[in-house]
């Protein structure tokens, strides 16, 4: 028992020595790719790549748009009538077989989005914006939509799990295909609107999937994962808000040590 310990960790200080190297590249190629649009933002296609700023698979922002002109934020309901919930994930998904209801699954997760950039701008000691739920003309309406919501397969998450504490040369190879296998991922859509005109000033796009881990708590439940994400986005964005336009918003992590 004591010779598998010590070669679990062995070969997780192997995985991570491998992944930690050139950690900007080994980022990208962790990420998730883009997701198609959705429908949900009209003139998605003026959105582009600006890592330099934007820490987003695509953004826009209006030439004349600047937040010092607002001092109040106003957070929409997150949205879910864009979801791509046809898509072939929605009926092959094991989650589909546990519940016949996704729109509940969405429902949930909205809610807990929205809740949650509502905290994460009004506790951030950054954040100058105050938060208000009837917009004036010195608002900022942040509007979201979640366009894909894929769960990660829970049981496998466990099974992976499991699988660190088996004989090693069956535990590594089964834990790290249970790992790959549970993949959940998570793709949105938002805008930032002035109150007073209508007009859209900024919009954005991203998708991210699960945290490459060495052992995954996160994948024991449904959407672990895609509170994860909820969570980097809200902070994000709270930064985006709060820093001048020459100021770069770091890209949250694909990997880390934490098993939760």
């Amino acid at each position: 028992m004591k010779w598998h310990r010590f070669g679990v960790i062995v070969f997780q200080g192997i995985l991570v020595a491998g992944l930690v190297p050139g950690c900007a590249t080994t980022n990208k190629v962790l990420k998730a790719s883009p997701a198609p649009d959705s429908g949900y933002l009209e003139n998605a296609e003026q959105m582009k790549e600006n890592r330099e700023r934007a820490p987003f698979n695509r953004a826009w922002v209006d030439p004349s748009f600047s937040t010092s002109n607002y001092h109040t934020i106003a957070i929409a309901r997150v949205n879910t009538d864009y979801a791509l919930k046809a898509s072939t994930w929605a009926k092959t998904n094991v989650r589909n077989l546990v519940t016949k209801n996704l729109d509940q699954d969405f429902a949930m997760i909205a809610g807990e989005f929205r809740e949650m950039l509502v905290e994460k701008f009004r506790k951030s000691d950054t954040n100058r914006f105050d938060v208000v739920d009837t917009p004036g003309d010195d608002t900022l309406i942040l509007e979201i939509a979640i366009t894909q919501l894929v769960p990660g397969k829970a049981f496998l998450g466990t099974l992976g799990l499991a699988a660190w504490a088996a004989p090693l040369p069956i535990g590594v190879p089964v834990g790290l295909a249970a790992a790959y296998a549970q993949t959940g991922w998570m793709a949105i859509e938002g805008r930032v609107r002035d109150t007073k005109t209508g007009k859209v000033m900024a919009m954005f796009a991203d998708r991210e999937q699960s945290k490459t881990r060495v052992i995954d708590l996160e994948a024991l439940t449904w959407y672990g994962n895609a509170r994860e994400s909820m969570n980097d986005w809200a902070d994000q964005l709270v930064q985006l808000a709060n820093t001048p336009k020459d100021v770069k918003v770091e890209d949250s992590s694909a990997f880390t040590l934490k098993p939760w």
